[in-house]
């Protein structure tokens, strides 16, 4: 009998801890999204077009693995550089999404999973495509203006993980001017340089970095307008497959 009581215990207490786990696992597993930066996170296409961009694909593939919570990219605006970011989460900006209010130091708070592309508008500011050539003949003096905005994106990464405890994705620049062929060697030289210094911030404040310029790799595939720097929704989709793989 009391080895009968006892097997009634144990099953009892192994039922118990399969309902547990049952219950919390799976919400451990849940992502709460938000994407931070400029139009390419915002998803900006080649012709000034808000569209799918890579966060809409990383949405649908947690909504399709049953692990989306949240998401939005309702903080990332065309035209920002790591000062705007930093401006919202100094003041702590609000956004509505799905009818209710957010602010931004809330949702890095609760983030699992935040992305970021930033640093690009620091660099064209006022930079017009017809000037680029001249910009790039002193490539030492192009790769000091890197080593500041690296500066900036640090300091804008060491705010973001006051906020947010979980996954940090940085993603990294391509050539966005594949049809200047004339200084595509100098061009990719330099965002090279920008993307290894990148690369080394990752590594130091442990943030996930994503290298996508080789997806690219100065082609008019995903970048069709000329006179544009903005990817096809196409492209934005191969920018997402490769975060993805990233995504703990």
């Amino acid at each position: 009998m009391k080895k009968h009581l006892k097997l009634f215990v144990f099953l009892g207490a192994l039922i118990a801890v399969f309902a547990i786990y049952k219950i919390f696992i799976p919400e451990s597993n849940k992502i709460y999204y938000i994407a931070l930066g400029d139009s390419v996170a915002e998803g900006m296409n080649s012709y000034g077009e808000i569209v799918y961009g890579y966060p809409d694909y990383i949405k649908d593939y947690l909504k399709e693995q049953e692990r989306l919570t949240f998401y939005t990219k309702g903080f990332a605006k065309s035209g920002y550089t790591t000062e705007n970011v930093k401006n919202d989460i100094d003041n702590n900006k609000t956004i509505e999404v799905n009818g209710k209010k957010i602010n931004i130091r809330q949702a890095l708070r609760e983030s699992d999973l935040v992305t970021i592309s930033i640093g690009a508008n620091n660099f064209i500011k006022g930079l017009e495509i017809t000037d680029v050539p001249s910009k790039l003949i002193n490539l030492k003096e192009s790769k000091k203006e890197i080593d500041a905005v690296g500066l900036e994106v640090k300091e804008l990464l060491k705010q973001i993980k006051k906020y947010a405890k979980n996954q940090i994705i940085l993603v990294s620049y391509y050539n966005p001017l594949p049809a200047l062929k004339s200084v595509k060697s100098e061009i990719d030289e330099l965002i090279k340089y920008a993307n290894n210094l990148y690369e080394e911030i990752c590594d130091e404040l442990d943030i996930t970095y994503v290298n996508i310029f080789d997806i690219f790799d100065g082609s008019d595939k995903y970048l069709p307008n000329p006179i544009d720097i903005h990817p096809t929704t196409q492209g934005y989709k191969e920018i997402a497959e490769a975060i993805i793989k990233e995504i703990d």
